[in-house]
């Protein structure tokens, strides 16, 4: 799990530092988004990570059970909105 957070990190790091050099050089404000599901399995465990509106689900009993394996990231939710602040984002 450490590898994955790192991951999701290392992306946010580069993301902001791109954004931040195209509003001092351009004068744009970067409204992106980003969307993102990874799922990694090693032997019997099944890791989930997700950022974004990206939705993870999996089948089970051959096809007769659905298990969500994810929480949707929306800025319309009122958990991301508390989150999204706390970092000191914006919402568009």
């Amino acid at each position: 799990m450490k590898a994955i957070r790192n991951a999701f990190a290392e992306a946010e790091r580069l993301f902001l530092e791109y954004a931040e050099e195209q509003e001092s050089t351009k004068g744009e404000v970067d409204k992106s988004g980003s969307c993102a599901i990874i799922t990694l399995i090693i032997d019997d465990m099944c890791y989930v990570a997700n950022t974004g509106d990206s939705r993870a689900v999996m089948s089970a009993n051959g096809g007769q059970t659905i298990i969500t394996l994810s929480n949707d990231h929306k800025p319309t939710e009122e958990i991301e909105v508390e989150r999204i602040i706390k970092n000191e984002g914006r919402i568009y």
